[in-house]
């Protein structure tokens, strides 16, 4: 458990397993830097043997005083994922571990996405009766609203994209057409410590989520990075971004503002769960684990 303030951050994590060839990932990787940072990486960040990058598919759990919070909701049971086997028709024991952690589904208050690709709404629903109803039955699930429009087949801004197919229909729809979705935009706030800021590039309405409370700060930044390689080229672009050259500046704008005012930084892809905090060096950036957790 981490603590920012007055508030406790858990993390429920569904999954860590090698999942990306460097070159896949990063175009821009080469073999020399993968060689200068190998002594950290290798092997919980890179798995030798498969040649891939290792990564976490994590949930975060807020409890904030007054509310109970999900940020992200990974890749999910059952659902039907050809396209990335990581995720297809999976059977995880996330609610148990939700479960561990002291939550029931109807105690949650809010789901809050940073985007709606599939490992990011996956337990936003569950197959129940033969039906993908909404797991949190009490909640409202929160995202950007360009970000809804983006996924709706029906909305003039819709894009196919084979790597999120079959996403809006078992994953958000039924949230949607229960009642339960909100539709928010840059500045929203919960709590009087979350504020739902702009990190497009991703997504083009990709959002990171920043807690404020007392005079401490965190930041759950979703997929402006994948990797923690990432914090020593942040140039790179990503073969995953909507738009690599914007996913650039905002990855540069975040880890900025990041090591300017000591801010916990809480990537949804990196290991461990417990976050890290951005320096600045002469070489641009690097990262130090957090060691508060208890």
């Amino acid at each position: 458990m981490v603590s920012v303030g007055e508030a406790t951050i858990l993390q429920i994590e569904e999954s860590v397993q090698p999942s990306f060839i460097p070159k896949q990932l990063l175009p821009d990787c080469n073999e020399d830097a993968l060689a200068k940072h190998m002594h950290w990486m290798s092997p919980v960040h890179y798995d030798p043997d498969a040649g891939k990058f290792c990564t976490s598919v994590r949930s975060y759990l807020l409890k904030t005083g007054r509310h109970t919070i999900l940020i992200d909701c990974c890749g999910g049971n059952h659902k039907n994922r050809p396209y990335f086997p990581r995720f297809h028709q999976r059977e995880h024991d996330w609610l148990d571990r939700l479960a561990a952690a002291g939550v029931r589904p109807e105690q949650v208050d809010y789901v809050m996405c940073t985007h709606l690709h599939a490992d990011h709404v996956g337990w936003n629903t569950v197959l129940r009766d033969g039906r993908w109803q909404p797991t949190f039955p009490n909640a409202k699930y929160i995202a950007h609203r360009a970000e809804f429009d983006r996924w709706n087949p029906k909305h003039a801004s819709y894009r196919f994209s084979p790597h999120n197919e079959f996403t809006w229909e078992d994953s958000i729809l039924p949230v949607i057409e229960a009642g339960q979705s909100v539709a928010v935009d840059d500045g929203y706030e919960l709590d009087e410590m979350l504020t739902v800021e702009p990190a497009p590039g991703h997504t083009l309405a990709h959002v990171a989520i920043r807690l404020r409370s007392r005079d401490r700060q965190a930041l759950f930044s979703g997929d402006v990075m994948h990797v923690p390689l990432q914090v020593h080229y942040p140039h790179w672009g990503t073969s995953l971004d909507d738009d690599p050259a914007l996913g650039v500046r905002s990855r540069l704008a975040l880890l900025e503002a990041a090591a300017e005012s000591r801010t916990l930084l809480l990537p949804t892809h990196f290991i461990p769960g417990n976050g890290c905090f951005i320096r600045h060096t002469r070489e641009g950036f690097a990262f130090e684990w957090n060691p508060d957790q208890t």
